[in-house]
């Protein structure tokens, strides 16, 4: 009998009486279940902010052009690109294969080994390729005759490149290109050690289109750092043309069919001096007779292709991911609401209370203070307020909560004169108790069900409040928020520039989270209200 009670004496407990009524009163009404599914979606991604967005949400990061439509519209333009990461493989995570020659459909991620030196070599690790040279001294390079040299090729027949391979979708060609990547290159022996020693080879990178065009877009130059670092490459308005014209259908023909285009990334020895030669006759260069090695190590490639769409919600006025700022925006909504709303709270019920209960001299002084801050311009006070502490988060809760905690003292204050008159009190008086007892044992818990609804619709407050002075420009610039974004947005002309997503989504966001607390208020309000339950 004793173990049935111990189990099931938790259920008996008045918090989980109390809580399980209050429950069932609650979801008897529809708004109230509405706004509070809506405010749990907000906290999801709050919390979650970094799965559901993986950009960087700083407003000064630029991902893409400005104002660039979100890919979904893409529907009403099928044939305008998608700005996007174009690369399949850019992290290197697939084992290159090994082949003996370019073929026809190249397969992403293969090392190809041209000609017949044995000199070249690969090595595939964790992510990253070695492309590497090893030259002894009297080795022979099959160099091309003077007729067969091609400013976009390798300058000798042996050479060893790493490819991946782009399909290309669209019926039209980008309107820019970029490329990023991570390369270390490593010299050993003489081409360490030796003056030309670094200008005896090229690290280069080409677009080779599908009927066999190449066109040179990179090629390295001594001196080489150690260690791996990034290399950013624009291409030009010339290569973008090299490697996706023959993808583009005129006149109801097309030169490459396929729509695929090959980026090769390859080691080749330079032919820096282009005397007449015979090919088989290597030893008119005076480095022949060097002895050492190259390598060269890749990280990552990526190649980002530029369009008029981007992502799920496009970008803003600096060109930063719109999606990852109005995720990121939840976060500082719902953290400047509730904790202003929290701060503001405790310091208009510690004032209720104590001018409730005092009454006299300090009842009449601190509710002169509360008419002072009511009669003030709240909106303008605020702002000369966050000018001078600065836009940081917490400097703006504190100006938020400045301004919010009078109508919660002059609700408590009004509860309080009411209950310290009744027979409880006075029963506590009578044995004994003290002035802060009685205030925060007694008179607080009767007063605090009509105080919950009130911090709901205080969190709405806060979060208009912060919107307003992110769209005056006094928050802080570097964080992500609704406001600021709808700020950006007028500055830089968002809707004359047909950018209506940079407005219309924040200002939704900053509605729903509103309605949804405002709901929640509501309906609390309504449950825990005696008065407004009896109707």
């Amino acid at each position: 009998m004793s173990d049935y009670v111990e189990k099931g004496s938790w259920k008996d407990s008045s918090w989980y009486v109390g809580l399980s009524g209050f429950w069932g009163e609650y979801r008897k009404h529809r708004s109230g279940v509405i706004g509070l599914t809506v405010l749990s979606l907000f906290v999801v991604m709050a919390i979650g902010a970094p799965i559901f967005a993986l950009a960087d949400p700083s407003p000064t990061n630029k991902v893409a052009p400005q104002f660039l439509a979100p890919a979904w519209m893409q529907v009403f333009d099928p044939e305008g690109v998608v700005t996007n990461e174009y690369m399949p493989d850019p992290h290197l995570n697939v084992n290159p294969n090994n082949t003996e020659q370019v073929g026809d459909d190249p397969v992403p991620n293969t090392v190809y080994i041209n000609g017949t030196s044995p000199n070249f070599s690969y090595a595939y690790g964790d992510g990253h390729v070695n492309l590497t040279w090893t030259h002894h001294a009297g080795d022979q390079i099959w160099w091309k005759y003077p007729s067969q040299l091609d400013p976009n090729k390798p300058d000798a027949n042996d050479f060893i490149m790493f490819t991946q391979v782009i399909h290309w979708d669209y019926d039209t060609m980008p309107s820019d290109v970029n490329m990023s990547l991570d390369i270390g290159v490593t010299l050993a022996g003489d081409f360490y050690n030796e003056p030309l020693g670094g200008r005896m080879f090229k690290f280069c990178i080409w677009l080779i289109d599908s009927s066999g065009n190449w066109q040179k877009i990179y090629d390295s130059e001594p001196p080489y750092q150690p260690g791996v670092q990034n290399r950013r490459i624009d291409l030009s308005w010339f290569d973008i043309k090299a490697g996706w014209l023959g993808m583009m259908e005129a006149n109801g023909t097309q030169e490459d069919p396929k729509d695929i285009l090959t980026v090769a990334m390859g080691l080749t020895p330079t032919d820096l001096f282009r005397q007449r030669r015979s090919p088989r006759n290597p030893y008119l260069h005076p480095w022949m007779n060097y002895t050492g090695s190259v390598t060269v190590q890749i990280e990552t490639v990526s190649m980002i292709a530029y369009g008029p769409y981007y992502g799920l919600l496009g970008t803003t006025d600096k060109g930063g991911d719109a999606w990852a700022q109005l995720i990121y925006g939840s976060r500082i909504s719902l953290t400047i609401g509730i904790l202003a709303t929290a701060l503001s709270t405790a310091v208009g019920v510690i004032v209720g209370l104590v001018a409730g209960y005092f009454g006299g001299k300090i009842d009449e002084a601190l509710m002169r203070i509360v008419d002072f801050l009511l009669v003030i311009p709240g909106l303008p006070l605020m702002m000369v307020l966050a000018a001078f502490l600065g836009p940081t988060i917490q400097n703006i809760i504190v100006v938020i909560a400045i301004l919010g905690w009078t109508g919660t003292s002059r609700l408590i204050r009004s509860q309080v004169m009411a209950e310290k008159n009744k027979a409880y009190v006075e029963s506590a008086r009578a044995i004994g108790a003290s002035d802060t007892y009685i205030i925060f044992r007694h008179i607080l818990p009767n007063v605090t069900p009509i105080l919950f609804a009130n911090i709901t619709l205080g969190v709405v407050a806060a979060i208009l409040s912060e919107s307003g002075l992110a769209f005056l420009g006094l928050t802080d610039p570097s964080q992500p928020s609704w406001g600021r974004m709808l700020a950006d947005a007028q500055s830089a002309g968002g809707f004359s520039n047909g950018a209506w997503w940079v407005v219309v989504f924040p200002g939704m966001m900053i509605t729903l989270l509103s309605l949804s607390f405002t709901f929640v208020g509501h309906t609390m309000d309504q449950v825990l209200n005696p008065r407004l339950r009896e109707r």
